[in-house]
């Protein structure tokens, strides 16, 4: 057990410990609400396709920390851990946070624009979650790696056979728009990552200058 702590408190790294410290403050506050009638942060936060396109533009991205329930927060917090403290060891925090940030938008957006002809609404983190998800099969696509049901496989292949699973279940459980959402938060992380790397990729080359290289010539 005390193994099991330290592996996860490793994982546990600054950007990760602050999501999921603002993941379960909105709960909190969300359920205190309710207990004491003082508020409804739903109100304020959950995406509505009405109110966001009046001119309520956060709702694009807080509608991620309202999860659906408590099993669903249980569930998003443990794929943030896994996933989320991967992904900041590439990454700096601010970069990790600008990427979630996106994901939510492009689900968010997805919602948004669905909402004209349906009234299905999402929230909680699962679209981020499916989006970091992503985010691993792009950085670490052919890394090898050993699971106990598939044996030997690469990143990638596990990486689309955990999403293929996770939609279908979604479909079938709360129907084919959200699935949709979801694979939007997926799609727009993927996109985002590809668009950095080929703007990286573009740009010239820089010889860097070194001091000491030039004493060690000298």
């Amino acid at each position: 057990m005390r193994g099991f702590w330290q592996r996860f408190l490793v994982l546990l790294t600054p950007g990760v410990r602050m999501l999921l410290g603002l993941l379960a403050a909105a709960y909190l506050a969300a359920v205190m609400g309710n207990l004491v009638h003082a508020f409804n942060l739903s109100d304020w936060l959950v995406l509505n396709g009405a109110k966001f396109w009046k001119g309520q533009l956060w709702r694009l991205v807080t509608y991620a920390l309202l999860p659906a329930g408590i099993m669903d927060l249980v569930m998003n917090c443990l794929a943030l851990v896994m996933l989320g403290g991967m992904l900041e060891r590439h990454w700096s925090r601010t970069q990790l946070w600008l990427y979630c940030i996106v994901a939510v938008a492009g689900a968010g957006m997805a919602m948004a624009l669905m909402q004209f002809f349906t009234s299905t609404t999402v929230t909680g983190a699962a679209p981020m979650i499916f989006g970091l998800l992503v985010a691993w099969g792009f950085l670490s696509g052919c890394e090898i790696i050993n699971v106990p049901v598939f044996g030997e496989i690469t990143v990638w292949k596990l990486v689309i056979c955990v999403a293929a699973v996770s939609l279908a279940v979604i479909s079938l459980s709360m129907g084919l728009v959200s699935a949709l959402i979801l694979a939007a938060g997926g799609l727009t992380g993927w996109l985002y990552l590809w668009l950095k790397h080929k703007w990286l990729m573009s740009r010239p080359s820089h010889m860097a200058h070194s001091e000491r290289i030039s004493r060690l010539e000298l």
